[in-house]
């Protein structure tokens, strides 16, 4: 067998150092919030900022354009959506001792009717774990976005980090670029370039989706007279961010809140989510995703697990397209090892 040369030897170095950097990255994951999200907000606007600049417009201005633009559009938001959305959250607290009581009159029914008592038990053992699911879902629900509340402060200063991240895009490409060999450096712009594109694809695809599918079950459940539609739309939007268990997740509180109310509202509500998961699982997602992220089905939901396991919430959002950055990186590596 052959000794290992210095350019594995370099190359294993490197994944020593890097991954010693995600493994202190991560326990100060509290602090970088700011600038993850600046980083991603640098991202999403930096394409739009570049065609600006292609129409004569100075690159200061244009990232100031685009921030109008942002403030206008989240302007609106809280006009039309914020208001519906915190009177639609103060019902939820009044919903769960309403769907409790009607989990004990259906227990009750079944107590009047003739069945075996091995059915019975098994039928009362699923109600209470029914209800009790419902009421520590909702409960979760309503504390992450009191959690995301609590990180506003952050969230105000990634617009100023991603505004510094913008302007200097070049410099800080550069200066991260002149600590590689010429060699390196060419490696590394395909590389990122890779990486450009497929977070690019993600992002845009997945909000498309997201924004389609929450649209679907809010206005279905407007329809058939389910309480807190807009509230159920944006669960739907944000749920079906996460693939492969999002379209289970969005339909749980939708169907259970249908069900407090009536068994007819509750056979339709379940009827059109799985309505609008079949269009979008065949029609929509297909068409606007295709096989561009390349990642099999097993590591998508082993990265989603995983995810979940590290960092909750929010690691079932980000797990996907960080599997998909890690295969692009370690498609490198092993490339350059076979070579």
């Amino acid at each position: 067998m052959k000794r290992m040369g210095p350019r594995i030897s370099r190359y294993i170095l490197f994944l020593v150092v890097l991954t010693a950097t995600i493994y202190f990255l991560y326990l100060v994951r509290e602090v970088l919030f700011s600038f993850a999200a600046a980083a991603l907000l640098a991202f999403l606007l930096f394409r739009p900022m570049v065609y600006i600049e292609t129409k004569g417009v100075k690159r200061t201005i244009a990232i100031i354009m685009l921030y109008f633009l942002l403030l206008g559009a989240a302007a609106a938001f809280l006009a039309f959506a914020i208001p519906g959305m915190v009177a639609e959250l103060g019902q939820v607290t009044s919903l769960i001792p309403e769907f409790a009581e009607d989990a004990r009159e259906i227990t009750a029914q079944v107590d009047e009717l003739d069945v075996p008592g091995e059915i019975k038990r098994i039928f009362d053992e699923n109600v209470k774990k029914l209800n009790n699911y419902v009421y520590e879902s909702m409960r979760n629900f309503v504390a992450s976005l009191y959690s995301l509340l609590g990180k506003a402060l952050a969230i105000i200063f990634s617009p100023i980090l991603a505004f510094y991240i913008l302007n200097d895009w070049e410099k800080i490409r550069e200066g991260f670029l002149a600590l590689l060999s010429p060699r390196a450096r060419r490696e590394a712009t395909v590389v990122f370039g890779q990486i450009d594109n497929v977070l690019t694809e993600f992002i845009k695809g997945h909000l498309l989706v997201a924004l389609v599918v929450g649209t679907g079950v809010g206005v279905a459940a407007w329809v058939i007279g389910v309480e807190l539609p807009l509230l159920l739309g944006v669960i739907a939007a944000v749920t079906n961010l996460i693939p492969y268990f999002g379209a289970f997740l969005s339909g749980i509180p939708a169907v259970a809140l249908a069900l407090s109310q009536s068994t007819a509202a509750a056979v339709y509500m379940l009827i059109a989510i799985i309505v609008i998961q079949q269009i979008e699982g065949n029609l929509i997602t297909p068409k606007i995703m295709g096989d561009k992220l390349g990642l099999h089905p097993l590591l998508i939901v082993f990265s989603i697990l995983a995810g979940g396991q590290l960092l909750g919430f929010w690691g079932l959002l980000l797990a996907v397209p960080a599997a998909a950055v890690l295969k692009v990186i370690t498609g490198w590596f092993y490339q350059k090892i076979v070579e």
